[in-house]
């Protein structure tokens, strides 16, 4: 029935789209007739697509909101599961060693944190923990941990840990919704996209409570930084959101190695929008801000990860990114010196 409940909303916004008709016009001879077919061409008539009474769009506002409510309530519940019928558990193996670091960080702070050598991981050599993890969701949990008693809320470490998963599962349909809406215009494709993200396995088996594992905290990263890029091109002053798109970037790869397909992403976009401006002989300044921000940010942010280092200046995976940025700064220098002319 909830199913049932979500398919009313997919009835079209009521937008301002137009469709662009020629002009009809009674038929001519001679160059009168030449010169009808060239204006026909050049006075399109605009006609509207026809609107949805208003009382339709008032009622399908409720509907909406109640996508809204059920997805974001669907992700949560569904994600609550294990912890409902047995606890709040770690479980896993690798969750185990996320949860002990994230221990070890909350008693003895970031910088013991960086030269931890943990003699009970990779035995018999033993594991260089500071120069082999991606420390984000450790320091994301230790961060919430110190801030909930500011907000009268007391939980354990183990608590806060089992429950990062459901959490930034509900966000990570948050921006899946945003993301959806910002490349649509629809807010009836952000709800349906948000709905089935909220309950697709793929994601949901990833973001169980109690899976205390990288990838929980890493898509909600790699989905901010597709919303936040994709909204800094907008056009006029959004580039500065490039700011954001870099801050998720550096989020991102402080979390999981997987920040190299988000950049990678990011850049391959970035280049096929400056091909379509460079083949029309065009220079998109809100492009070109946008994305130096984004690159400068997040690369620098990733190489101050221990584990990354330089890799992004240096690994072959990671040069599109770093291609696209120089290619986009040698077309702003001609551009310069064009407008200079």
């Amino acid at each position: 029935l909830k199913l049932q409940f979500l398919y009313l909303i997919v009835i079209a916004d009521p937008a301002d789209r137009h469709l662009k008709m020629p002009k009809a016009s009674p038929a001519k001879k001679g160059p009168e007739k030449k010169a009808s077919a060239a204006a026909k061409s050049s006075e399109p008539v605009v006609i509207p697509d026809p609107q949805q009474p208003w009382f339709v769009a008032l009622l399908l506002w409720p509907l909406r909101l109640y996508g809204i409510y059920w997805a974001l309530s669907q992700a949560y519940d569904i994600r609550l599961i294990a912890i409902r019928d047995y606890g709040t558990v770690i479980h896993e193996f690798d969750p185990w060693f996320n949860f002990r670091a994230t221990q070890y960080l909350a008693d003895n702070g970031v910088e013991r944190f960086y030269k931890w050598f943990d003699y009970m991981s990779w035995y018999p050599l033993g594991r260089p923990v500071g120069t082999t993890i991606y420390p984000g969701m450790q320091l994301t949990s230790v961060a919430i941990w110190n801030a909930l008693p500011s907000f009268g809320v007391e939980m354990s470490l183990n608590d806060v840990c089992c429950y990062m998963p459901v959490w930034f599962g509900v966000i990570a349909t948050v921006f899946l919704g945003l993301l959806a809406y910002e490349c649509s215009g629809s807010v009836d494709n952000a709800v349906i996209s948000a709905a089935i993200f909220a309950i697709i396995p793929a994601h949901t088996m990833r973001s169980v409570g109690g899976g205390y594992d990288n990838e929980s905290v890493a898509i909600t990263a790699m989905l901010m930084t597709f919303y936040f890029w994709v909204r800094s091109v907008r056009g006029g002053n959004s580039w500065i959101i490039g700011v954001l798109a870099g801050l998720a970037e550096y989020y991102m790869a402080l979390s999981w190695g997987g920040y190299v397909f988000v950049v990678n992403m990011v850049a391959l976009h970035a280049a096929v929008l400056s091909l379509t401006y460079v083949m029309r002989k065009e220079f998109d300044l809100t492009l070109h801000k946008a994305y130096s921000l984004f690159y400068v940010i997040g690369t620098y942010g990733a190489t101050t990860v221990p584990v990354i280092g330089m890799t992004p200046l240096k690994s072959l995976e990671q040069m599109l990114p770093l291609l696209v940025f120089l290619a986009m700064q040698v077309v702003a220098v001609i551009e310069y010196q064009r407008r200079e002319k």
